[in-house]
Formats: C-alpha cells, sequence, structure tokens
C-alpha cells in the first residue's frame, strides 16, 4: 500500500545573483517527487499507479515556498486538493491546512523525536537551475537526507530558526547558511525528491504570514 507522505518542510521551502550580504527574500518552487523505495519488491508501475491517486495524472506535485524574515510559507499541489502550510514565527508552530478549510493541523518546530547520527560532506556536485552545488549528507536515527546547496547564493541566517528543530531545520541551517536548491529524504518506506525548479528574490508582503481564522486546530500527538 502506497504509504501517504508528510512532505518534509525542506524542507526548507529561489535573477541568478548570489546573495552574499542579506538574507534571501522572495520564493522558490519546488518539483516534489515519491520515487520507488523498494523497486526490487514493487514494480514501478504499480507504484506510480499508486503515486498518480495520490499526486494526480502528473506523478508529482508543486510546492512554492515564500520567505521573509524568518517566517515562511508554503503552497502545495493545485485545484482541489491545494494545500498550505505557514511556520508562525511567535509560537514555533508549524500550521498545515488544505484549501477551503476551517481545521488546521499543527506541528510544535521545537520538538524532534528524531536525532541526528552523522554529517557527511559529499565529493561529488550537482548542477542545479545552473549554479553548481555541494552535497551534504545527515543522517539520522530514522532517515537519510541529502542537501545540495550553494552557499553563494540564497543565504539564510541559522539564528532566525534556531529553535526550529523539527526537521533539523536549525541545525541544517547553522551547516550550510542557505537554501538548499535540492534536497533528498531516503528511510524505510520514503523516498523524497524535492528540487527546485525557480525562484525569485522579491519582497513578500507580511499579510503572507498571517495565519487565518479556524474553527479547530489539532495538535500531532506524534510531535
Amino acid at each position: 500500500m502506497l504509504r501517504k507522505y508528510t512532505l518534509p518542510l525542506f524542507l526548507i521551502c529561489l535573477g541568478f545573483l548570489p546573495l552574499k550580504a542579506q538574507n534571501f527574500e522572495g520564493w522558490i518552487t519546488y518539483k516534489t517527487e515519491a520515487v520507488n523505495p523498494h523497486p526490487d519488491k514493487m514494480p514501478d508501475s504499480v507504484w506510480m499507479a499508486g503515486v498518480k491517486e495520490q499526486f494526480g495524472e502528473k506523478g508529482y506535485i508543486i510546492q512554492k515556498y515564500f520567505y521573509s524574515e524568518g517566517n515562511y510559507f508554503s503552497e502545495i499541489g493545485e485545484g482541489e486538493n491545494k494545500g498550505y502550510q505557514l511556520f508562525n514565527r511567535e509560537n514555533k508552530f508549524i500550521y498545515s491546512w488544505k484549501q477551503g478549510s476551517d481545521t488546521a493541523s499543527s506541528v510544535n518546530s521545537r520538538k524532534n523525536g528524531d536525532k541526528i547520527i552523522e554529517i557527511i560532506a559529499l565529493k561529488k556536485r550537482q548542477e542545479i537551475l545552473g549554479i553548481q552545488c555541494q552535497g551534504l549528507l545527515i543522517k539520522s536515527k530514522s532517515e537519510g537526507l541529502t542537501l545540495w546547496y550553494n552557499q553563494d547564493y540564497f543565504k539564510m541566517d541559522p539564528k532566525l530558526f534556531k529553535s526550529h528543530d523539527y526537521r533539523f531545520w536549525n541545525k541544517i541551517l547553522k551547516e550550510i547558511g542557505c537554501l538548499p536548491l535540492k534536497m533528498e529524504l531516503e528511510g524505510m518506506m520514503v523516498h523524497i525528491v524535492q528540487t527546485a525548479t525557480s525562484y525569485k528574490e522579491t519582497s513578500i508582503p507580511k499579510e503572507t504570514f498571517t495565519i487565518p481564522s479556524f474553527k479547530v486546530i489539532m495538535e500531532n500527538p506524534a510531535n
């Protein structure tokens, strides 16, 4: 059975001019794909049928992240299945909801049930959107996360997210000091690849990061 994914924040969430002296403000669009984690046990055709059922006929979803002054907001998917995710800088909670819904779920970004075991700098390089990126592998107790980034681009001060331990976001920024262009998450039953496809440095209105009024907010019990 195809697992329903809670997409990483990475999840983390880009002109071509390097941003050397300030934090990135603008938006990044990612293509998010669910890759068959066990092609030796499940045919790709069966896997993709399940992915299309969840993600639509294209077999992937588009996520657009907006960043400004330690805030982030994302639009996930499109049409009737469009969803949103917002980090509240004041109380440090992350809220997720579907379009038109008066109910949201929340995650305390200061908590993380996982633990980093090892951080490995990779020798190989990848070019993403014309930018040469170096790789970093973060191994935790439950999964492995590979990041592709260039520290001359899309800088982000780790102090803005110093308490954001969920998905190791504070530790990631401390290691690389910028927003990654690609992230690959691999675990026992998950293989998610998130790759930047476009971005723009621009001012983001403050109201973008305003939490809607919900009738019900359910805190994630696993957090």
